[in-house]
């Protein structure tokens, strides 16, 4: 009875330790199969490292942007077009995390769970990106000598037109490890961290808006600068006497400095918080960067140059179109999405209704703020009938000239947009508007196709 009871045991463990080995082994397979399956040692999709299983990536209007068969990787036909949207498509070494050759490899073989790579290879495995490869082109151009970074997406559905970083390579000519441009294979809109510079104004405003009960009644001083606890914040203009509104306008370092300290420490670094400055989404399987935003033990003077974009504040691209094209949406924040495959999963990025990060009103003010930028400083024939709302910013940076930013949104019907434009090193800001303009007049000619 004994023998029969300890067989018994033994048998109990060893179905434990098979259900145990049984619920691993499914976990990994379903959470890590895509990836064994595109590993560059599978001899059923790849010869002599080359892909020889896989579809075709196209753009929105319908350009061919990849194709992959027995003879390799082809890319689009037109030089700009390779170059505009490499950082979207990615490389054949995978040296561009963020290109669907990486990051979406399992649908281009024609992967599945339940299939696995049975029939791949007679089966059409085609993405298709909501990219624009005419606006890229355009875009990548617009920069002319300069590196940068250009994002342009619808802030009701999310579709994203445009996403350009340069430097760029032509991936029928691509560098060796020795002579690639240092940042060459970072997506900029995505993976960039910049220093804001005065675009980090919104934030400001929009904390003071919530926090300073008489914001708009007060006015603020500029001769060039303004003295905080002894040390010097200077401005780039002598502004004289300015209301809020003005001073946004006039983008005044003087006024947002105090504006800053009458905000405060924790509460500017909440609102930094509440528009994703710090956070990181995930956008079609890519995660984008994390920006940093820090003033918690900081003094006046360094909460003060933190509330006009410089300390130790970085913002990612994406991140701060998306909160310009919440703004432009009643304070609601879509997510973007670029890849329109027609799966469930894309679906569900079509129909998501978007994260409140402010209410309705706060935006209405934030907006009428912005587009009064564009009227008294920016120039509405810049952007003819786009109704474009926007905040420009210079930061300085360590090493060469100040970065060029210009961010903001189109609030006329047909073209709701928000867009953002960073040019490396270009030491004012006249370049990243003329670049936005060039961009966005285009895609609003495009929409209206």
């Amino acid at each position: 009875m004994n023998r029969v009871a300890k067989r018994a045991r033994y048998l109990s463990i060893l179905i434990v330790v098979f259900s145990l080995c049984a619920i691993v082994f499914f976990y990994d397979y379903f959470t890590s199969a895509s990836t064994w399956v595109v590993h560059p040692s599978n001899a059923n999709i790849y010869h002599d490292g080359e892909l020889t299983v896989a579809g075709n990536v196209y753009s929105s209007d319908k350009v061919k942007l990849l194709q992959s068969d027995n003879n390799g990787l082809t890319y689009a036909d037109d030089f700009f077009t390779r170059l505009s949207t490499l950082h979207v498509v990615g490389d054949k070494d995978d040296n561009i995390t963020t290109g669907v050759l990486t990051s979406k490899r399992d649908k281009l073989i024609g992967y599945d769970l339940l299939n696995g790579l049975f029939g791949a290879a007679d089966s059409d495995h085609t993405i298709h990106l909501t990219i624009n490869a005419e606006l890229s082109a355009l875009a990548y151009q617009a920069l002319g000598e300069q590196n940068g970074a250009i994002g342009i997406y619808n802030y009701e559905t999310g579709e994203v037109l445009c996403m350009v970083s340069k430097p760029s390579y032509d991936p029928y000519d691509p560098p060796s490890a020795a002579d690639a441009v240092d940042g060459v294979y970072i997506n900029r809109v995505m993976n960039g961290v910049f220093v804001p510079g005065s675009i980090m104004k919104l934030v400001t405003s929009y904390a003071a808006i919530e926090n300073i009960s008489d914001i708009y009644e007060q006015t603020f001083d500029c001769h060039q600068g303004v003295e905080i606890d002894g040390q010097w914040i200077e401005c780039n203009g002598y502004h004289g006497t300015q209301t809020f509104e003005q001073a946004l306008a006039n983008s005044c370092n003087a006024a947002f400095a105090r504006i800053a300290i009458q905000v405060g420490n924790d509460t500017l670094e909440e609102y930094a918080k509440k528009v994703g400055i710090t956070s990181t989404y995930t956008i079609d399987g890519v995660r984008t960067s994390a920006g940093r935003f820090n003033v918690a033990d900081a003094d006046n003077v360094n909460l003060a140059w933190a509330g006009i974009g410089q300390y130790t504040t970085m913002v990612d691209p994406m991140q701060y179109m998306m909160f310009c094209g919440a703004i432009a949406n009643g304070g609601v924040m879509k997510k973007p999405y670029y890849i329109e495959e027609g799966s469930f999963l894309s679906s569900i990025n079509i129909s998501d209704d978007g994260e409140r990060i402010m209410e309705e009103d706060v935006a209405n003010q934030l907006k009428e703020l912005m587009r009064n930028n564009t009227i008294s400083n920016y120039g509405e024939w810049n952007f003819p009938d786009l109704e474009v709302g926007a905040k420009s910013g210079t930061a300085e940076v360590e090493e060469g000239d100040p970065h060029s930013w210009f961010v903001g949104f189109s609030n006329a019907e047909q073209t709701p947009l928000a867009f953002v434009v960073i040019v490396e090193n270009d030491g004012g800001v006249s370049s990243s508007i003329n670049v936005a303009s060039t961009v966005l007049q285009r895609a609003a000619s495009i929409m209206d196709k």
